[in-house]
């Protein structure tokens, strides 16, 4: 009776330890790096910013922008890249969307919106980059993911000074997020909490 008691109790811990698993396994999101490209240019002659006291605005149109995406094991060659003029008052960012596309820029491969940002440029003193806050991804390439503590960051790379036209750069970016686990993927690890709870059951 003992030894009974005692593998019904193993076995009803492996249970509740399984159960623990496939519910932690639903909540939680993995945290990983969504899209990512390397600096194009290869010099300052050609750069990917213009900013100035008042406004900050990027593009690539040359060729050259491989996007990473290893959220999705995929490489995209000659991408374009745009970010319409965002407002600037000294270092705070208004809101903008950045666009990484191939041929048209209404259907872009990934893109990112931010509410408001920060840009950082000591001009040689230091690195400069920007970053944003209330950042969401979208894109032909994400499609059907959901994320969750979005983040990017654009690296500044070859400064030349405009005079009080302000200065430009070249530039590398990186990205990541939390993976939320997809409805279907949910859906499969709560049967199986249902299942081991029917067995407990019995």
């Amino acid at each position: 009776m003992k030894f009974r008691d005692a593998e019904e109790g193993l076995n009803m811990l492996k249970r509740t330890l399984l159960t623990g698993i496939l519910v932690g396994a639903i909540a939680s999101a993995q945290a990983v790096t969504i899209a990512t490209h390397q600096d194009p240019a290869l010099s300052g002659a050609t750069p990917l910013f213009n900013t100035s006291a008042s406004a900050v605005v990027g593009s690539w149109a040359g060729t050259g922008l491989t996007l990473d995406l290893p959220v999705i094991t995929s490489v995209f060659n000659d991408v374009k890249m745009d970010m319409a003029s965002v407002t600037r008052t000294v270092n705070t960012l208004g809101a903008g969307t950045v666009k990484f596309f191939t041929t048209d820029i209404n259907a872009p491969l990934f893109q990112v919106d931010f509410s408001s940002g920060t840009i950082f440029e000591p001009f040689g003193v230091g690195a400069s980059f920007i970053s944003a806050q209330d950042v969401t991804f979208s894109g032909s390439a994400v499609a059907g993911m959901s994320f969750a503590n979005e983040q990017f960051a654009f690296s500044f790379a070859n400064p030349i000074s405009l005079g009080n036209a302000g200065n430009s750069y070249t530039a590398s970016f990186t990205s990541s997020a939390d993976v939320v686990p997809e409805p279907a993927s949910m859906a499969i690890l709560g049967l199986g909490v249902a299942a081991l709870a029917r067995r407990k059951r019995k």
